[in-house]
């Protein structure tokens, strides 16, 4: 021990918490909880994109909405194993109308966003999507009870600013399907109040179960009113966008899983600048000056919003002795 009280290190036996752990998803390396959340955000984001893209390539010939029974109807196929290995207690549940209202917002928010992108270019519709986290904070105080301060709504009211310059309402440049991404976002954040309220009670696989099952059945009728034989390399592109789609909500539950929330989620970002890659690549589009200058406003208000609300919560467990 040192003259201040302080034992010196002994060789061999350094902390726990300065050890990196190996994350079996990724062999051979070796990362921290949070780099391995920030790891599987970005996986997310890869997959979304693919997913995009299929979904901007099968416009030229599908409709949007039958493109979405293909994504809901694989996306139960894939989460079909998982309830089969839970056991069907897993369907067992008291709070059927709440999963049914939630499979339900999917079914509108699927059709809606898919529209979105086979209409607007893929970097516009992107960063409206990101108006998500903004409806949540205009929907957690009524449907959630929670008290939200001064700054939050500063930060929000700068986030709606920065979808404003991306829309540009009033403007020839003005298109009014920009309006149908800022709809699909405040019906994904209506899923996510309800998800909130249903993870008190709800397993994750009963949860995504039940929205697979409602989504799949949901997205059919609408898909019979515009359905056209597809190809066979049209299949293939509708079964890939319902893996990478699947696999998307997949990564995101491991990556916040895995990490804080408060690290992984700027990572979410990533997705505006590989969905931007893509579009170049694929489809000959670049972003547009008011879609960047949107796209910093809005991310700098999410982020701040959440760096905020995750000292809070710090804070809360501070005062709780936790």
């Amino acid at each position: 021990m040192t003259d201040g009280g302080r034992r010196d290190r002994v060789p061999g036996r350094e902390s726990p918490c300065r050890i990196p752990q190996i994350d079996p998803a990724f062999p051979g390396h070796s990362v921290t909880a949070n780099l391995k959340g920030a790891l599987w955000i970005v996986c997310s984001c890869a997959a979304a994109t693919v997913m995009t893209v299929g979904v901007r390539e099968l416009s030229a010939t599908i409709q949007s909405m039958e493109t979405a029974f293909a994504r809901s109807a694989v996306g139960l196929v894939v989460i079909a194993p998982f309830v089969v290995t839970a056991g069907v207690r897993t369907l067992r549940s008291r709070r059927w109308p709440l999963h049914l209202f939630r499979g339900l917002l999917g079914v509108g928010a699927v059709n809606l966003g898919f529209y979105a992108l086979s209409k607007l270019p893929l970097a516009t519709a992107t960063v409206l999507f990101f108006t998500a986290p903004l409806f949540v904070t205009v929907f957690a105080g009524p449907l959630l009870g929670e008290t939200i301060g001064w700054r939050r709504w500063c930060a929000t009211a700068v986030g709606f600013l920065g979808t404003a310059v991306v829309v540009r309402p009033g403007t020839a440049g003005f298109d009014p399907d920009m309006l149908v991404p800022i709809a699909s976002s405040v019906v994904f954040a209506l899923i996510l109040i309800v998800g909130k309220r249903l993870s008190t009670t709800e397993t994750p696989v009963t949860m995504m179960a039940y929205a697979s099952a409602v989504a799949a059945l949901g997205t059919l009728p609408p898909a019979l009113l515009v359905w056209v034989p597809p190809s066979p390399s049209e299949l293939l592109l509708m079964l890939l966008v319902g893996v990478f789609g699947t696999a998307r909500t997949y990564f995101d539950i491991r990556g916040y899983a895995a990490g804080e929330a408060s690290f992984v989620a700027p990572f979410q970002y990533t997705r505006i600048l590989f969905v931007a890659l893509a579009a170049y690549l694929v489809f000959a589009e670049l972003p547009s000056a008011t879609d960047g200058l949107g796209a910093a406003i809005i991310i700098s208000a999410t982020l701040y919003t959440a760096h905020r609300e995750a000292r809070l919560a710090r804070a809360r467990r501070l005062a709780l002795g936790e």
